[in-house]
């Protein structure tokens, strides 16, 4: 008897959340995203730094800007230091991405699912050789590292 009245009545309050759901979104203003940035840095090993921006260029910045124009990031820059720099701080390529927001960032807003979906099917005519290319994209690194910014850090 007393599971029959616990299942009518959640029963109930199943039936009833659709309606509470609706009338709290409408009542409660959602706070603005805050963007986050990512700095994505590069040491190339000497002398591949060419077949590097090459490979990324065909196989991850279309991603990226397919990304930008549904508005999952909002920017992008691709920097390369003017000087060398020493050893363990040096760095050869930095890609820069504003995300709209954390959920994109962390790429668990669904939308993404669509960008490599859609980017793909174009793209990734051959997911062996797709695989393969980017394998080799990444055996050119001596090492690769990222760096969340603070939100608001940039003045």
């Amino acid at each position: 008897m007393r599971l029959a009245v616990f299942c009518a009545a959640m029963a109930l309050a199943g039936c009833a959340l659709p309606v509470l759901a609706e009338t709290d979104e409408a009542a409660v203003e959602q706070p603005a995203a805050t963007p986050v940035t990512t700095e994505f840095y590069y040491r190339i090993k000497w002398g591949s730094m060419e077949e590097f921006v090459e490979l990324y260029n065909r196989n991850h910045k279309p991603f990226m800007e397919e990304a930008q124009r549904r508005g999952l990031v909002t920017a992008i820059k691709y920097d390369v230091p003017y000087n060398h720099m020493a050893g363990g701080e040096r760095w050869d390529w930095r890609v820069t991405i504003t995300f709209r927001d954390a959920a994109t960032a962390m790429l668990t807003d669904p939308a993404w699912n669509a960008v490599f979906k859609d980017v793909g099917k174009d793209l990734v005519k051959d997911e062996k050789a797709f695989q393969a290319e980017e394998a080799r994209r990444f055996s050119l690194l001596e090492e690769h590292w990222d760096v969340t910014l603070m939100p608001g850090s940039r003045r």
